[in-house]
């Protein structure tokens, strides 16, 4: 009836508006439950400016992270699950800090590094530097997943007809290349 079909016309309009908006959603914002705008928003704003410098480096992270988690024989499934879950490493994110350095010439660089037990970083600088490494991690690793499943799933095909190798490193050069997160100059600057 012509009532039913400018009813599904309505619909599919609905969606196509629906289905344009969403596609403007590029990036995810993480928003802590307690947000305090004179005392955090400076902070969340510095570490926000830093992430593009440490791409290479929560990569090479947080895949490493996970090659160690799956160890040496894993199924495809196994990948997916726990690169699904790849940006919720709390304990990986706080035991990382951002640290700053300047070269002879006075150029600053960025580089995602272990802490060390002298750390100065105050609870409240760690708090948005996890922050900002959760962010960055939704936003450039998460999109990612099928290029880091494909790097596993090679090295693991590649292991099987070369016994012995410690593949972690490769299969992390291989899926941060692949990602376009990392080129062999890309640690530490800007992509």
């Amino acid at each position: 009836t012509p009532v039913a079909l400018a009813q599904q016309v309505a619909i599919m309009q609905a969606l196509l508006v629906l289905l344009s908006i969403l596609q403007c959603a590029w990036a995810t914002v993480r928003m802590p439950e307690e947000f305090n705008v004179e005392k955090d928003f400076p902070e969340k704003e510095k570490w926000k400016k830093v992430q593009k410098y440490i791409r290479c480096d929560l990569c090479t992270l947080l895949v490493g992270h996970t090659a160690d988690a799956l160890g040496e024989t894993y199924l495809e499934d196994d990948v997916y699950d726990h690169i699904d879950k790849i940006c919720d490493a709390q304990e990986l994110y706080d035991a990382h800090e951002m640290i700053s350095r300047l070269d002879a010439d006075g150029v600053q660089s960025w580089s995602l590094e272990k802490a060390s037990e002298a750390s100065k970083r105050s609870a409240h600088e760690k708090r948005w530097q996890t922050h900002a490494m959760k962010e960055l991690c939704d936003n450039i690793i998460k999109p990612h997943d099928d290029e880091i499943k494909d790097s596993f799933m090679k090295i693991q095909k590649r292991k099987q007809t070369k016994k012995g190798a410690d593949a972690t490193d490769e299969i992390v050069r291989d899926a941060c290349r692949k990602s376009r997160l990392c080129t062999s100059e890309a640690k530490g600057s800007e992509l």
